[in-house]
């Protein structure tokens, strides 16, 4: 009886996984939505639309902080709680200047950026071939306070400007180097559909196992 109860249960799982893939392989994903990073707070503001089958997410952050899921017809939303305090901090003495270097040599350490883009780049052309891009604009200002790294950075954005090209206009990148300021701003507003889904695993997989990106995610 127990046998035969698990030999069920095993069927019902193997076809449980099949269905899902199945579905992830043949339903579509469709995104829209707009990005905008800036130096003032909020530093950063989202609204876009995800919509996979009956299935459709709604995310505006943070104007209301608010994220709505449609399934069936039916409306959930739900709003996020504020981030911010309310009580205010306790004033802190000034450490030491022994400690505050020693808590600097203790901080995280920088991410390896020609590692990380020896793992995107190679992977760029397959993941891009899996997306169909209805339209994507996007512009940004970098500036890292350190010109060698603000170059390098700046580099993989041209590289991948120049794989973006090959879309027939459908995708525009601009970025603007600040040598000596350091600043992060920019916005993109664009429209993609992943016909496949299940397809973007494998390309996923193999930039996560990269040794490189592998060590960023392991140290966070």
């Amino acid at each position: 009886m127990l046998y035969g109860i698990l030999l069920i249960a095993v069927a019902l799982l193997i076809v449980f996984v099949a269905a899902l893939l199945i579905i992830l392989w043949a339903v579509p994903v469709t995104f829209t939505g707009r990005a905008e990073l800036c130096r003032d707070a909020p530093t950063m503001l989202i609204a876009f639309c995800a919509e996979w089958g009956i299935v459709a997410l709604h995310a505006d952050i943070p104007d209301g902080t608010a994220i709505e899921v449609s399934l069936f017809g039916r409306t959930f939303r739900r709003v996020l709680p504020e981030t911010g305090q309310t009580e205010p901090l306790p004033k802190e003495e000034p450490e030491p200047p022994q400690k505050e270097e020693a808590k600097a040599e203790k901080g995280t350490p920088a991410p390896d950026i020609i590692g990380i883009a020896d793992a995107i780049l190679p992977q760029a052309g397959p993941l891009l071939h899996r997306i169909a891009i209805d339209h994507l604009c996007a512009s940004v200002r970098i500036g890292l306070g350190d010109a060698a790294l603000t170059g390098q950075v700046f580099g993989i954005l041209m590289a991948l400007r120049g794989m973006l090209m090959a879309t027939g206009g459908r995708v525009s990148l601009a970025a603007a180097a600040e040598f000596h300021d350091h600043v992060v701003e920019g916005e993109a507003e664009g429209a993609i559909r992943i016909a496949h889904p299940l397809s973007l695993v494998p390309p996923v997989v193999r930039i996560i196992r990269h040794p490189a990106v592998w060590k960023m995610v392991k140290s966070r």
